[in-house]
């Protein structure tokens, strides 16, 4: 078998969309995979651990924008070290699913390993985490608002909560982060990690974000067709997200533009969108 060392020395989004990377690896016979992760990243992966993936927790946290580690430095002796960045080349910049194949593709070609991911290319993955055995559970219908600060800078967007408070007052606002507002139906879920953000979101009836890693986790296929909207989204390599046929995502600039979609979601109310009731 082919050892191959991957890693990701971006931030927590960048990490999500290459799950689906790391498991069809995992899944080609001829691939023996050790994953690095740093430390508090490394739960992000720990359901993709099996008998030819091997989760390596490095010693050093992300930290920030800036990368203080590089991860490729524990790379296993005899083991060929393939960054899994999207921005290891100017034309895979874009969060795009034939880009995470592509960088990953074009990284073994330089080990001279051909690998051929036209099969994966069929349909666009969405975040898989495996079911674990205790999730937060919403007994409210509830709107998902990943209102975290973006640390990549492509978003930096406000989101009005007492505005959507006062507009949805029968919805809770589960919010990814703290914000002082006097309304009742606004919940803090900071305090959850990403997996149990993934699993929140889905039983959202609207899931709103800015392409953070608290909004990339909600790529679920539970969330597929789910209503969903990046708001204030700029960026240069990136000017659309996460494409797939049928996508229903918005991008909305305004404040004005989130009531307006987010009523008009509520009002399209299907079994698929209620969330939890």
């Amino acid at each position: 078998m082919i050892p191959l060392y991957l890693f990701n020395n971006l931030h927590a989004g960048d990490q999500l969309f290459s799950r689906p990377l790391y498991r069809a690896l995992a899944a080609d016979p001829r691939f023996l995979v050790v994953l690095g992760a740093y430390a508090n990243q490394a739960y992000l992966f720990e359901d993709l651990a099996g008998q030819r993936l091997t989760v390596q927790r490095s010693a050093y946290p992300e930290r920030g924008r800036t990368v203080l580690y590089d991860l490729a430095a524990d790379c296993p002796d005899r083991h060929f070290a393939v960054s899994t960045w999207l921005g290891e080349y100017e034309d895979t910049g874009n969060h795009q699913w034939r880009n995470v194949v592509e960088v990953c593709r074009r990284q073994l070609a330089a080990h001279g390993v051909a690998w051929d991911p036209s099969a994966l290319l069929d349909r666009v993955p969405m975040i898989d985490f495996a079911p674990r055995a205790v999730t937060p559970r919403v007994t409210r219908p509830a709107i998902y608002v990943d209102n975290s600060v973006c640390r990549s800078g492509q978003s930096d967007f406000t989101f009005d909560l007492d505005a959507m408070a006062r507009a949805f007052p029968n919805h809770l606002l589960l919010c990814t982060r703290h914000q002082a507002v006097n309304a009742a139906n606004v919940v803090d879920v900071s305090h959850l990690d990403l997996r149990d953000l993934s699993a929140v979101s889905e039983q959202c009836a609207v899931v709103l974000g800015k392409g953070s890693g608290p909004f990339c986790c909600t790529y679920t296929e539970p969330n597929r067709r789910r209503p969903r909207a990046v708001c204030g989204y700029r960026s240069e390599t990136s000017p659309t997200f996460w494409d797939y046929p049928g996508n229903p995502l918005q991008y909305l600039d305004t404040m004005e533009a989130v009531l307006e979609f987010v009523a008009a979601s509520l009002r399209r109310r299907t079994p698929e969108v209620l969330g939890c009731c």
